[in-house]
Order: structure tokens, then sequence, then C-alpha cells
């Protein structure tokens, strides 16, 4: 129990500590087989979505799965930070956010 508290005051004060910009280029770096990889990640991830799957909660496994997505679009289109943003990018970028936020309120708002 020390152990989660310990991780949750990092990740406040990470947070506290930087802005966007940084935010962003956290998550640029972050590098996926590591997270994959990890034993805590498996421990964490895999009872939460078999307790989501148990109980039939698709529309919060919807927001999960695309919150991930959203991460992986940050990481593979926005440019790092002084550089500037292509409009391909941007476009591709803003295409996905919008998909993503439409399948979202499809799924959560419309299809009850």
């Amino acid at each position: 129990m020390n152990y989660i508290v310990k991780a949750l005051h990092r990740i406040h004060d990470f947070l506290a500590a930087n802005d966007f910009p940084s935010l962003l280029e956290a998550i640029r770096k972050l590098e996926w087989s590591h997270v994959t990889g990890s034993a805590y990640t498996w421990l964490i991830v895999l009872p939460i979505l078999i307790y989501l799957f148990w109980t039939k909660k698709f529309k919060i496994i919807s927001a999960l799965v695309s919150l991930f997505l959203f991460l992986l679009l940050i990481q593979k289109t926005l440019s790092p930070v002084g550089e500037t943003l292509s409009l391909h990018d941007l476009l591709i970028f803003l295409s996905g956010t919008v998909a993503l936020v439409g399948i979202n309120f499809y799924l959560i708002f419309v299809r009850q």
C-alpha cells in the first residue's frame, strides 16, 4: 500500500512540476515496449479489463482504448517542442482526434 501512495505522489509531483509542452515530450519519449513488457502494467491492467468484460462495461473499455489511441496519436503526429508542425501532421492529428471523439460520443451517448 505504501508503494502505491509513493507512486501516486510521484505522479502528482510530476504533473505539478511540468507544463503542457513537457508532458507532450514525456508522452513522445514513452517507449511502449517497456510499458507492455512490465509485469506491473499487466498486474494492474489485466484484472481491470477482466472485471470490465465480466460486468459488460463496454463503454468504459472503449473510452480506455480511445485514450490509448489518443496517446499514440500524440506520439506519432505532434512534433517536438521548438519544431514547426507540418500541415499534413496537423490534419492527421485533428482528423484522428475528431474520429475518436465522434466514436466515443456515439458509443457513450447515442447508442444506449
